[in-house]
């Protein structure tokens, strides 16, 4: 039988042709660099020291290296666990990694590769160097017709140095950084994308960390937690209880708040047999709009799977009703079954039958309770600003019976204006009591409503008019305020005061020419737009009442 031959090519496809992003390379390894210290731990290894992932970005050498202080790798072991391909001993289900490929990620995007490590109690530690340059010479050259096995073995090469016999590490260095690759150079952009997608701690500003560690606790649940540094400063997750968006001021953007997070809710969901597939917490806000994503870098529910991020904030949004759902919400999805499996991407799960429960339960609850949340929530700030607009166009109706109309048709229109006005705000005041019925049996959707109402009470309260004052000196709350079968114009209950007309105030001019000044008034507002019409007519009232 002949010998089976595994092309170069393969390695090709497991570097270059693995990720579309060069990024994700630091998730790669991060993701054994925590597998490892798992492993540290249940030995006991730690005593006077605590497990750290530690990364280094050289800019000026164009260089990387990332380090551990985990259980390191015997120099004898070190051929077989880092030259063999995709034979990884992890247990799949268990360890975060577990395919033996995510190492080999890094010779896509530097010349050459580093992995340097050491076993405590060996006094030697152990270099292996990877010519990413030549491997990609002789993978790309069509006339070589080496295997994978004989490109590694001229690619590879092993050197070892003197060291503390206490010493216990792992580092991957990655040297002289393509120029195509840059953005593996750009501290703040690796920085964010390692707090979003790698097992980091919740952000100390985030205030709701301590009721998600809480609910771990009370459940009996655990999620995984490293502390890791760039360049010496600690990453973590990157929540924030303030959303923001852009707003433009003399041409310079800045951030502007619009909405912000009130609480959080958890979720458990699990499968036929009561096994927990994951849980989830996401935030409570008013919902006003989809959270812009260039002022909000955590927006979106995201999916993890030991706390490492699996895909992109986008991952999720195919299980709601309509993809823009997803951003209405901060959370995350933890998955927790064995059965859910990163595929080797890690932008998803192998497809089986526990997926298909996950994501039917997810569906459901995305579709039957979050999509409804934030239009229960749109239907609340409907009424309340209909509400809004109603005393708005009362308090306008006050100011003229004080300061005068400019003529019939100016009263006539107002009025009409603000029948239109109180019946949308009926309108909306019966939705709003349907969904406070509805709340009785949902305590979300309950705190959303009573945010939604002090939100808007304080901006009636807040508003340049006054509305209580304007309409008890005015006595047009009984005219306007009660529900009448009459149409406008039609005789209803007048106010005991007599309306006045802004010419009436002229009292230099006698009644023939009040009334033509009334019509030059009319013609003017028709003709102009409101703010500008309002100017010209205060300014020739002002000028005609000159002595």
């Amino acid at each position: 039988m002949d010998t089976i031959k595994i092309g170069k090519n393969v390695i090709e496809n497991l570097t270059t042709g693995m990720y579309e992003d060069s990024k994700v390379i630091y998730r790669e390894y991060i993701q054994n660099a925590a597998d490892q210290i798992d492993k540290a731990l249940q030995m006991g290894l730690y005593q006077d020291e605590k497990p750290y992932i530690d990364i280094s970005i050289d800019v000026p050498n164009r260089k990387v290296r990332i380090t551990d202080n985990a259980n390191g790798i015997k120099k004898a072991d070190v051929a077989k666990k880092l030259g063999n391909i995709a034979d990884s001993d992890k247990k799949k289900g268990i360890d975060k990694g577990f395919r033996g490929i995510g190492r080999l990620g890094g010779l896509a995007y530097c010349d050459t590769l580093k992995f340097i490590t050491s076993y405590k109690g060996e006094d030697t530690k152990t270099i292996m160097t990877w010519d990413a340059k030549e491997c990609i010479r002789l993978i790309d050259d069509y006339t070589i017709k080496y295997s994978a096995q004989e490109i590694l073995t001229k690619v590879i090469t092993y050197e070892e140095e003197e060291c503390d016999v206490d010493k216990h590490f792992f580092s991957v260095e990655l040297n002289n950084i393509l120029a195509e690759n840059n953005e593996l150079l750009e501290i703040d952009k690796i920085s964010k994308y390692i707090s979003s997608n790698a097992p980091v701690p919740y952000n100390n500003k985030f205030i709701y960390r301590n009721k998600i560690y809480e609910y771990l606790t009370n459940n009996g649940l655990k999620i995984d937690e490293y502390k890791i540094h760039v360049d010496d400063e600690d990453v973590l997750k990157n929540y924030s209880t303030i959303l923001y968006e852009s707003s433009n001021q003399n041409g310079v953007n800045h951030k502007k708040k619009f909405d912000e997070i009130y609480g959080i809710q958890f979720k458990e969901f699990r499968n036929s047999k009561s096994e927990l597939l994951a849980w989830m917490w996401f935030g409570i806000s008013t919902f006003d709009k989809v959270i812009p994503e260039t002022t909000n870098e955590m927006r979106g529910i995201r999916l993890r799977k030991e706390n490492i991020q699996i895909g992109t904030s986008n991952t999720l949004t195919k299980l709601f009703k309509e993809p823009r759902g997803n951003f209405y919400f901060i959370g995350e999805v933890n998955a927790m079954h064995r059965e859910l499996i990163p595929n080797a991407r890690r932008d998803y799960f192998n497809r089986n039958e526990t997926l298909n429960e996950f994501e039917a339960e997810l569906k459901y609850y995305f579709e039957d309770t979050l999509t409804r949340l934030y239009y229960d929530a749109s239907k609340a700030k409907i009424a309340f600003r209909r509400k809004y607009e109603l005393l708005s166009k009362r308090a306008e109706y006050s100011k003229k019976l004080e300061n005068g109309f400019i003529d019939d048709k100016e009263k006539e229109k107002l009025e009409s204006v603000i029948e239109v006005a109180r019946k949308e705000s009926e309108k909306g005041k019966n939705n709003l009591d349907k969904l406070e019925n509805k709340s009785d049996d949902n305590d979300v959707l309950k705190k959303v409503l009573d945010i939604i109402k002090k939100k808007s009470n304080t901006m009636i309260k807040n508003s340049d008019f006054t509305i209580e004052q304007k309409l008890k000196k005015s006595n047009v709350k009984k005219l306007l305020g009660e529900p009448h079968n009459k149409p406008i114009g039609e005789p209803r209950n007048k106010p005991q005061n007599k309306s006045t007309y802004l010419a009436e105030g002229l009292n230099r001019l006698n009644g023939k020419q009040q009334k033509l000044v009334s019509k030059i008034y009319g013609i003017i507002n028709e003709m102009l737009p409101p703010d500008l019409s309002n100017n010209l007519i205060n300014k020739i009232q002002k000028e005609l009442n000159k002595k």
